[in-house]
């Protein structure tokens, strides 16, 4: 690279770079994955479920997300309260999400407090009680949820273009469900649900920190407990999906949210690197060109941002921002001008946005639940784990020529619209 030549880790950070990932699978399929950071005082554990809203069927909608919230109304040796304080008296943080490929349960604690934090992580995906009249006031506060992201424009006008993208397919519903679906979900549904696909093949539980805190054995004699199932694999083909490529929802707002988006492709695909180190160079940080020329030259938007978002069987790639309606045209007149001379424009930029992608991905081995999540996404979306250095190494064998033919195809494929406001 100019400037700089190959980015290599040294000094505490390469110390943190050697320290490899270890996979142990158990006998009943459960993943094992560790990575020991043995001058940390913390542990960070994580169990995930490869199981996300892309696994619902009709009358389903919601109900992974749901699950997630309920768990923690109480399990077998838990109850509901003592779930979070079991881990907040140490200091310790304890939460979970929901994605469209999988669900995670994740607490990091200080070092003498992971055996505990991993008994009620344990207990969340091994031993719920799912009580009916705890899940009829958690559809509640699921119900708020939604309504919180329905009253944020920019929120609501991502999503709305993921089902402009997407279509009716799994890609296209909100992760959380709508107020209907959610209403329409019962006990009955939920526990045949998490029985269906809380079963061992589906799990995986990775380890950060000081991993000398924790009995291994002791993890994997409770992991290899929970039942051994087939589990159903299910297949989605982008090519089959009918993108509506415009949602318009009017708000009585200042402004107006905009986001707008073209299908791309699945994280596996070498070409979703690609499509990451186009996103940094177009739309990440202040340096970024859109941030330079919408906001900085032109004064049309406060901000302004690109993503790639690559999944399992597809991705997209999206530009987002909010301006004022008498901006609007204008502005997005200006992100068509720079797509169709970027091309030309690369050169300089091209090694930039290989350091600045590989810069962010060693900062982020400092941060113990960013490599987690990193790990769960590598293995639920592409079926393996890599190292940071595998990568980076994946970002830097990236030729101009390539980045510049297939930003060009991508380009000129059909684009969608959302705009709330």
């Amino acid at each position: 690279m100019k400037g700089g030549g190959t980015i290599k880790a040294d000094g505490m950070m390469g110390k943190v770079m050697k320290k490899k990932i270890v996979t142990n699978k158990l006998n009943n399929g459960v993943l094992i994955v560790t990575k020991d950071i043995p001058f940390l005082r913390t542990l960070t554990i994580g169990i995930g479920v490869k199981v996300g809203s892309i696994n619902e069927e009709n009358g389903q909608f919601g109900i992974s997300h749901l699950i997630e919230h309920s768990v923690f109304k109480g399990t077998k040796n838990f109850n509901s309260f003592d779930l979070k304080r079991a881990v907040e008296r140490y200091g310790g943080i304890i939460n979970a999400f929901t994605s469209e490929e999988y669900t995670i349960f994740e607490a990091k604690v200080p070092d003498f407090a992971a055996q505990e934090a991993f008994d009620v992580l344990f207990d969340l995906v091994a031993n719920p009680l799912f009580p009916e009249n705890e899940i009829e006031s958690e559809k509640r506060v699921v119900l708020e949820e939604i309504a919180m992201y329905e009253d944020d424009p920019p929120t609501l006008s991502e999503e709305n273009l993921l089902k402009s993208i997407w279509g009716n397919s799994p890609y296209g519903r909100p992760i959380s469900g709508s107020g209907e679906s959610v209403r329409a979900l019962n006990v009955e549904k939920i526990k045949g649900f998490f029985d269906k696909n809380y079963v061992s093949k589906n799990l995986m539980v990775v380890i950060i920190g000081n991993i000398s805190a924790l009995d291994l054995d002791y993890v994997e004699k409770k992991m290899d407990s929970i039942k051994d199932k087939a589990v159903e694999d299910i297949k989605i083909d982008p090519e089959t999906l009918e993108p509506s490529n415009l949602v318009v929802e009017k708000k009585d707002l200042n402004q107006v949210s905009l986001a707008i988006g073209v299908p791309t492709v699945k994280r596996a695909d070498k070409r979703s690197y690609e499509l990451s180190l186009i996103s940094t160079i177009l739309g990440s940080g202040m340096s970024s060109i859109l941030f330079e020329r919408i906001r900085e030259k032109l004064g049309l938007v406060y901000s302004i941002s690109t993503s790639h978002q690559s999944h399992r069987f597809c991705g997209e790639f999206t530009i987002s921002f909010s301006t004022s309606i008498q901006n609007a045209k204008k502005a997005l007149e200006e992100i068509k001008n720079v797509l169709k001379v970027l091309p030309e424009g690369l050169d300089e930029q091209f090694e930039y946005g290989k350091k600045k992608i590989a810069g962010r991905l060693l900062m982020s081995t400092e941060s113990t639940l960013a490599t987690m999540y990193m790990i769960f996404d590598d293995y639920f979306t592409i079926g393996q784990i890599r190292e940071i250095e595998d990568i980076i190494g994946s970002i830097e064998s990236i030729k101009k020529e390539d980045l510049i033919d297939d930003f060009r195809n991508f380009m000129n494929k059909k684009w969608s619209l959302s705009a709330v406001g």
